[in-house]
């Protein structure tokens, strides 16, 4: 980011330097409570500075409830901000309102010495020094992350509080002027620095978050590639014996059946042939579909082949497997499917194997639906 950013109250238009003016921004609104308070805080000492040297009570009145009703207003435009969470250009506008009405409470401050009396200037003078230079601390570096408003808050107790000094030429006035200058350059020379750390802060944390974030969709898509079919995002065969095995453990435990299906698309070979390997994988993926419509989201399904899924079947009853379940995936599989303006025929096998009624393990399961898929099978092709 460069300096002219920095200084900037204006919505940048490159995306990085969006983000960065949005955590600015933010992190200086929500310093905003603290610090009216502590700007009501010096309006009290101020104003009972002025009490002290014989000031005009109307006068001190005003300034003091001029000052915190300027003050309440920027909380609650803060509040308001932080609350709204604003976006883009109307997110400066809230900036710039709230970098003029701080200018306006350091005038105020800067004002305070027109309402001394003359008798009483010198001393006065010095204890409203004091606290003009604590105020600019506190602005510089609180408020590091907006420099333009330290800045101009700078100025803006500065200018006054300089005019009324000329107006009352003597050594005190003369010391409190080029203390003041000096406080105000070295503050604000430092406050730059600070600026410059707190804003490279922000955009390492915004890049450690694009990283953080950028790891987390790497590490889901290594996951994804390890444990699902690329092209039918059904699980693979490391997650179907995974899943199948912590299924059938909790069978066991609750006394309660798994059915597993083998399912075979036939003739799949001879529609890769004839009609391309494209094809072929809408067709998988059109399978896919149709078996996921006639079970349950929380089945599993897998593909372990390049035709053939199998289905595990959490607490099935033996009769529901055969006679409804099968029949309804087999009878949706067996439609012709239309891909690319061609008719494709399509035509399945399943078998099934029943835990614990056929085996009490998944390898002899699934040899068991294999076997049954293929006497099926052998059936269709005669």
């Amino acid at each position: 980011m460069n300096s002219s950013n920095i200084f900037s109250l204006l919505y940048p238009r490159d995306t990085g330097s969006q983000h960065i003016f949005h955590q600015r921004v933010w992190r200086f609104f929500s310093y905003s409570v603290s610090n009216m308070l502590s700007l009501i805080l010096g309006a009290s000492l101020i104003a009972l500075v002025l009490y002290i040297h014989e000031a005009q009570i109307k006068h001190i009145a005003l300034l003091f409830f001029t000052t915190s009703a300027v003050a309440v207003m920027v909380i609650f435009i803060s509040q308001y901000v932080l609350r709204a969470k604003l976006e883009k250009n109307l997110l400066a506008v809230f900036l710039q309102i709230r970098v003029v009405l701080g200018c306006c409470i350091g005038v105020l401050y800067g004002v305070a010495v027109f309402l001394l009396p003359d008798k009483n200037i010198d001393v006065g003078i010095l204890f409203l020094l004091s606290i003009y230079l604590v105020s600019i601390a506190i602005a510089i570096f609180q408020y590091s992350i907006i420099p333009t408003y330290y800045i101009s808050f700078n100025l803006s107790i500065f200018i006054p509080l300089a005019v009324g000094l000329l107006n009352t030429p003597n050594n005190i006035s003369s010391m409190t002027l080029v203390l003041l200058a000096i406080g105000v350059i070295l503050f604000a020379k430092k406050g730059l620095k600070v600026s410059q750390s707190e804003i490279d802060s922000i955009k390492v944390n915004l890049q450690l978050k694009a990283e953080v974030a950028e790891h987390i969709i790497t590490r889901e898509k290594l996951r994804e590639m390890a444990l699902y079919d690329n092209l039918t995002k059904v699980a693979n065969r490391y997650l179907f014996e995974e899943s199948a095995t912590a299924l059938l453990s909790k069978a066991h435990r609750n006394k309660q059946n798994v059915a597993l299906l083998y399912i075979d698309l036939n003739q799949f070979k001879y529609i890769n042939d004839n009609f391309g390997h494209d094809i072929g994988d809408k067709v998988l993926v059109e399978a896919t579909n149709r078996i996921r419509k006639n079970i349950r989201s929380s089945d599993l399904v897998a593909r372990i082949g390049g035709d053939e899924f199998v289905i595990v079947l959490e607490n099935y009853h033996l009769d529901k497997v055969k006679v409804n379940l099968i029949e309804s995936i087999q009878a949706t599989l067996n439609e012709d499917i239309e891909i690319d303006n061609k008719v494709i025929e399509l035509r399945a096998s399943i078998g099934a194997s029943i835990y614990p009624h056929d085996a009490d393990n998944l390898s002899e399961l699934l040899r068991l639906a294999d076997a049954k898929m293929y006497q099926q099978k052998a059936v269709h092709s005669t």
